[in-house]
């Protein structure tokens, strides 16, 4: 199955093969400025399901030192297409907004809330909540290897 992932003005897309690995919310203050809302909802793959080369009217940049995410934009609507995180030759994980996936497509539901502590409005719902970076971290890291193992 491949899904044609595109931002809001749909002229920056990537192709997406295989069902998502993991979803969750993420409250952390780049999320809140890359996305201009006060969570990202993520839908998290692996690099490798991501069809290469990525579209040229994504931009890509990092908000922090390394190990970071490459965060790409689309440089017309700057809204976000996906994200990149390598962890090691030939392995990482791609983050692509939920929003970005076809309209019908049936998105696993969210798994946690990630760096809650950031959060500029509660969420009342029944998702676990994750504070921090290391928590966070390793919410997002655990669910994924867990997710792999199925």
């Amino acid at each position: 199955m491949k899904n044609l992932c595109s931002c809001q003005c749909r002229k920056s897309q990537v192709l997406v093969s295989g069902e998502p690995i993991l979803r969750f919310n993420c409250h952390c203050k780049i999320c809140q400025k890359v996305y201009g809302k006060p969570f990202a909802d993520i839908v998290v793959v692996q690099s490798k399901q991501v069809s290469k080369p990525l579209d040229l009217s994504i931009q890509f940049t990092k908000h922090r030192l390394p190990p970071s995410v490459n965060r790409g934009i689309c440089s017309y609507c700057q809204n976000p297409v996906i994200a990149l995180l390598p962890l090691a030759p030939f392995f990482g994980l791609a983050f692509v907004p939920a929003e970005n996936f076809p309209k019908g497509f049936q998105l696993p539901e969210p798994k946690f809330h990630s760096f809650y502590n950031s959060r500029v409005v509660d969420i009342d719902d029944c998702v676990p909540k994750i504070n921090g970076y290391l928590g966070s971290q390793w919410a997002v890291a655990s669910h994924f290897l867990s997710a792999l193992r199925n």
